[in-house]
């Protein structure tokens, strides 16, 4: 992990390592990192898009609640020891990476900068894949979050918590926090994609994972206090289905139903869940699932206002999942600044199944149906808060169009590791009025003639609904994979990602925007960590981390995969 904190420019990082019979595999590193602080806070003016936007509001099921499993307390599980399964690879249940030709011009491609912005405070070792960590599985789907306190970061299979200047605290395995033994089902291990948030508003702690052996379900946990290693109050709810309280019927293919790869995300009054819904028994796309929670009632666990032995039940709504709603990687925005509308967002052209090219861009009228080539990011505008009426709202932005990009190089392996999340929505976040968003696509950069991997930046204005900036970082003959954001009070960013080439093992590279920067250009990057190895499991994740630190301006906390030696769970 790696963290940006005190002065814009200061980092702290986690550098993921372990001994293993005298070698040191790759982890992931924690890094906490600054940027100046600056007089002006003010944002530069950017041209903004002049395509106007269009809106259509989304059908929700309104009689959905979230289910109360129990509560865990951290301080009294075990410290978990290094597992005896076979090593194992989670299967990639991405969409075809195949590039597609399109007719729109591409996006600007920016590269790093002279200007000197981060710096680097503190780094220490993240979560490794072998002990304590009791997976031994590849990769690693970090997730990880900071308060004024604390530092939290779940892997693939193992929690870990940190006071915030790096002294570790606790070490957990994530089959005894979920309550969800690690026993074989349809990924061998039950259960994968870990995140973890922190809320500073509410000032509490958030996780999610997939249980992959139970199929269907997301399970979600909420701090009781602001304490991480204390008590957790842990919830699920079903993909596919719509029960009712205290638990109703769901259709005979929501058993076969895997939620994947699950997003959180909040807003002052509301939690959001977002999944890939897919058939286990056929591996083709379903649609994508999303859940709106009353905040409120989920922090409240069963404490407040009464006990509740038999549980208590979220009030939710859940939107309508067919074969023909197309969207695809809904992100929820973790949202920064207070504010009780929540958004989400998407990347709305994109492949189903690896075959059709689907565009659930809504162009502005009288453009119908969509224009060839056009790119668009879906804006989900949520309003009200279960039981109470709600609304989804989801208006395009148009921006470039993205193309698919293939697998990126490294030294003696060309086209060998795998950038698996082209045109999934990676990053999200929502700060005063404006929302953030990363993915990874293909583009040329200039003076090349391959297509290479890029990370995307978009910030769309959520009071006018366009973009202020659209561009690529990108390198000639070098692939950028994995992108992570996040802004601070001040509106200044930080961008966290990986990078490789033919002469580069794999790193973790951040590089800063101001807001008194132009539009378009990012400070000089500066390296976290320097891989010295190659991945050849053909895996190199689903996503990295970034978080605000709550208790220092113009800091932040990174998160990211890194490996020093070849081995399979060596990350």
């Amino acid at each position: 992990m790696v963290t940006f904190k005190g002065k814009l420019s200061t980092v702290k990082s986690f550098l993921g390592r372990h001994k293993l019979t005298k070698t040191i595999p790759t982890v992931v590193i924690i890094a906490l990192l600054t940027l100046p602080v600056i007089l002006s806070h003010g944002a530069v003016a950017a041209s903004a898009s002049t395509s106007s936007s269009a809106t259509s509001t989304e059908q929700l099921l309104t009689d959905y609640t979230a289910q109360y499993i129990g509560q865990v307390n951290v301080a009294a599980l075990l410290t978990p020891t290094e597992g005896t399964v076979t090593p194992l690879s989670l299967p990639d249940l991405s969409l075809s990476t195949q590039q597609q030709v399109g007719s729109d011009p591409p996006a600007p491609i920016v590269t790093p900068g002279s200007q000197s912005l981060i710096h680097i405070v503190k780094d220490f070792a993240g979560t490794p894949g072998t002990n304590p960590n009791p997976c031994r599985c590849t990769p690693p789907d970090m997730g990880l979050a900071a308060s004024a306190k604390f530092v939290v970061q779940m892997v693939n299979l193992a929690g870990t918590i940190w006071k915030n200047n790096g002294v570790l605290v606790r070490t957990f395995s994530l089959s005894d926090f979920w309550f969800l033994p690690v026993r074989g089902g349809p990924l061998g291990i039950g259960m994968s994609d870990p995140q973890v948030l922190y809320d500073a508003a509410a000032d509490r702690f958030y996780a999610s994972i997939i249980d992959t052996f139970d199929v269907n379900r997301v399970n979600f946990a909420v701090t009781a206090t602001n304490d991480p290693t204390g008590a957790w109050f842990i919830y699920r709810v079903i993909a596919n289905c719509n029960p009712t309280a205290p638990y109703g019927p769901c259709s005979p293919a929501s058993s076969n139903t895997l939620p994947d790869q699950p997003y959180i995300g909040y807003s002052s009054d509301k939690f959001l869940i977002a999944a890939n819904d897919f058939d286990e028994t056929t591996g083709l796309f379903i649609g994508a699932q999303y859940w709106i929670l009353n905040k409120a009632e989920m922090l409240s666990g069963c404490t407040v206002p009464a006990p509740c032995p038999q549980g208590r039940n979220i009030d939710a709504v859940t939107n309508v999942v067919t074969t023909t709603n197309n969207h695809w990687a809904i992100r929820p925005a973790q949202q920064l600044s207070p504010n009780s509308t929540a958004f989400m967002a998407e990347n709305c052209l994109h492949l189903i199944d690896g075959v059709a090219l689907t565009n659930m861009c809504t162009p502005p009228p009288p453009n119908s149906p969509p224009p060839p080539g056009m790119g668009g990011i879906n804006v989900f505008t949520i309003t009200g808060t279960p039981p109470a009426t709600t609304t989804v709202t989801v208006t395009t932005v148009p921006v470039a169009q993205m193309f698919f990009p293939g697998r990126a190089d490294q030294p003696g392996n060309p086209a060998s590791l795998g950038t698996n999340d082209a045109l999934r929505m990676l990053s999200v976040v929502w700060r005063n009025n404006a929302l953030w968003t990363a993915s990874h696509e293909g583009c040329t950069p200039p003076g090349d003639s391959v297509t290479r991997t890029c990370a995307r930046l978009d910030k769309i204005s959520t009071l006018s609904y366009t973009f202020s900036q659209d561009f690529d970082l990108g390198f000639t003959g070098e692939y950028v994979f994995y992108p992570a954001l996040s802004t601070d009070s001040s509106n200044n960013l930080v961008l966290l990602y990986g990078r490789s080439s033919l002469s580069l093992f794999p790193d973790l590279e951040v590089v800063g925007q101001l807001t008194t920067m132009a539009p378009l250009t990012l400070s000089s990057a500066s390296v976290l960590i320097a891989g010295s190895a190659a991945d050849l499991t053909g895996r190199w994740g689903d996503y990295f981390w970034a978080a605000t630190d709550p208790a220092t301006p113009n800091t932040f906390w990174v998160s990211g995969e890194y490996r020093t030696v070849s081995l399979f769970q060596g990350w």
